[in-house]
């Protein structure tokens, strides 16, 4: 059965919605379009994802930009190089915008193993954020870990009936999503 939520626009529609909602600053219109996206099959890839961070840092909610990493690396984003996107989102959302570079360092390594296209700036980073966490004095984590990918417990939590259905044409594993540029305007704070 298809989720009955699900709208089944293209993809390209919800870029569209998200470039303008992220031009007007529209926090809360862009976290509801991020919605819409995964309810409609976004879910799967990092890109509607990227709209839930880039909505929580116009917010000023660091953590749950973090936070919306987190939803998706135990649930929906199983591809190894959509993965890696996500931690390495992930890694700048927690060393820049969260304020702890320790807790960082993990989901950059991550993402070094990534994608060819975003191996350099992954390791770039990394170092970046290494040298920052020497010398943190956070102790305390403020972030948990980023959780890995969980069949069982997505299958648990999810009933198959009201799934977002899977898009006909999934871009390619750890492809650069077309709002890549745009987001990273906003997960960058350097």
């Amino acid at each position: 059965m298809l989720n009955p939520q699900a709208s089944r626009r293209p993809a390209s529609w919800w870029r569209d919605e998200s470039v303008a909602l992220l031009q007007a600053n529209d926090w809360y219109g862009l976290y509801t379009t991020a919605m819409g996206w995964r309810i409609d099959g976004g879910a799967y890839t990092p890109e509607a994802w990227l709209m839930d961070v880039c909505s929580a840092l116009l917010h000023r909610q660091p953590k749950t930009a973090a936070h919306c990493c987190d939803m998706a690396l135990p649930l929906w984003v199983q591809r190894p190089g959509d993965r890696s996107l996500l931690h390495f989102v992930r890694g700048l959302v927690v060393a820049d915008h969260v304020g702890d570079p320790r807790r960082a360092v993990e989901d950059l390594e991550r993402a070094t193993h990534g994608p060819e296209w975003l191996r350099s700036e992954a390791h770039e980073e990394l170092q970046r954020v290494s040298v920052a966490a020497a010398r943190s004095r956070v102790r305390k984590p403020r972030v948990q870990p980023a959780p890995a990918y969980d069949q069982d417990y997505s299958e648990l939590i999810t009933n198959p009936d009201s799934r977002p259905p899977v898009p006909d044409h999934l871009p390619a594993d750890g492809g650069r999503p077309e709002l890549w540029s745009l987001a990273m305007q906003y997960v960058r704070k350097h």
